[in-house]
């Protein structure tokens, strides 16, 4: 069994979109394993990203690949082309956009959770991402029109990348917690 985290941002909870989540997640065999609502300080958004070098200059490219895919121009709005200044600047408004309201920190369980997971989640980027999935269906948010919108993209979920990532991201969040197994009917279809 592998765990995930699933954080739904200020907008899923102003929009009523928990229970969308928590349904889509729950259809396909997931466990949810813990879940808390809480308005974290931006100390605690900043320390939930890594912040690496590594880690802004990739956001930088996602809002540079954001922009070629929706042929407007990177430098008009942003006066740079250079990934880590631009994912400094996401960062930044990450922490704002992350303080608009409550949080919902979830962890979830299942066989390939963080793969399944992301998959439902969608692109990170809404416009970009797979018809069927969360962001897909709920969202058509871009780099250009936050930017035109002094904003981030509003991608109202976030999902850990990978099972490292997860684990960092739930130790982070759930810092000794004890997740209790527990049967479903639906586990004995997949997991016997």
């Amino acid at each position: 069994m592998e765990r995930t985290l699933i954080i739904l941002k200020p907008d899923a909870v102003k929009r009523g979109l928990i229970g969308k989540v928590i349904e889509t997640f729950e259809n396909v065999g997931l466990k949810l394993m813990a879940g808390k609502m809480l308005k974290p300080s931006a100390d605690v958004i900043k320390n939930h990203y890594p912040g690496t070098p590594a880690w802004i200059k990739e956001m930088g490219e996602k809002t540079l690949a954001s922009f070629k895919q929706s042929g407007d121009d990177v430098m008009k709005t942003f006066k740079t082309k250079d990934p880590e200044k631009l994912g400094q600047f996401i960062y930044e408004r990450l922490i704002k956009y992350w303080m608009e309201g409550p949080i919902v920190v979830m962890v979830w369980a299942g066989p390939n959770a963080v793969t399944v997971a992301r998959k439902l989640r969608g692109h990170t980027i809404p416009a970009l991402a797979t018809p069927g999935t969360l962001l897909a269906q709920y969202s058509f948010d871009s780099s250009p029109l936050s930017a035109s919108l002094d904003r981030v993209v509003k991608t109202f979920i976030h999902a850990s990348g990978n099972t490292d990532e997860a684990e960092r991201e739930i130790k982070y969040w759930f810092k000794d917690a004890k997740f209790k197994e527990y049967e479903r009917e639906v586990d004995s279809l997949y997991l016997k």
